[in-house]
């Protein structure tokens, strides 16, 4: 009868090379986690990210710049949050030495004020002369002397409509004939950072005003 004996200096061995192989994937794990668990990361970088929101929606500030769906954006902050508390301090300062110069990189000339609101002012814009050009051709094709009473229903863009509103200010002669108009666009909503008010004539002339009011005749003309 024949048993297979074991060495137990390679038993030994083995044991030892388990041994280090496992202390070398904890001290390698000690290096780059850091001391917190998953649920305090993860708690962590939602507590930050909610407040990042709070602030950027400051009385409402970015929903109305914004659509609920673009949510999702605050997913990028939030993943950089749970790498950010995952990490120990020395991979933390490199995650930081290497993510505000991209930010920089990318946003410069893309976050500003004037960028941001160009959308909302261009529909503007393009909802007055879309007005005018409709009056003049109802004007035209009914071969009528004088403009109505009020603006024709009409369908602007949703993007118009959610930040300007418009009003049609008819020019009468003492007989009460309605000889010419201005239609005014101002901001719904200054107090996000929407300033520029923009008034379109019967001829088609625009003109605009940075100043918290209705844009006037003798204001800057866009030629």
């Amino acid at each position: 009868m024949s048993q297979e004996t074991r060495d137990p200096c390679v038993g030994s061995l083995q044991v030892k090379i388990w041994d280090m192989e496992a202390t070398g994937e904890r001290q390698s794990n000690f290096l780059v986690r850091s001391a917190m668990g998953w649920t305090k990361v993860i708690a962590w970088a939602a507590l930050v990210t909610s407040l990042l929101f709070a602030v950027l929606n400051w009385h409402g500030w970015w929903l109305f710049r914004n659509e609920p769906q673009n949510l999702v954006v605050f997913s990028y902050p939030f993943a950089w949050l749970v790498l950010f508390f995952a990490v120990r301090t020395r991979w933390r300062l490199v995650l930081l030495l290497i993510t505000i110069p991209a930010l920089v990189l990318v946003g410069n000339g893309r976050w500003g004020l004037s960028e941001m609101n160009s959308g909302a002012e261009s529909a503007a814009f393009q909802a007055l002369h879309e007005m005018q050009s409709s009056l003049s051709a109802s004007r035209a094709e009914h071969h009528q002397q004088e403009y109505p009473d009020a603006l024709p229903s009409m369908n602007l863009s949703p993007y118009a409509q959610k930040y300007y509103r418009f009003e049609y200010i008819p020019r009468r002669l003492a007989s009460g004939e309605i000889v010419g108009y201005i239609i005014q666009a101002t901001p719904a909503r200054r107090d996000c950072e929407f300033h520029r008010s923009f008034t379109i004539t019967d001829e088609g002339r625009v003109f605009w005003t940075l100043e918290p009011r209705a844009a006037t005749l003798s204001d800057m003309r866009y030629e």
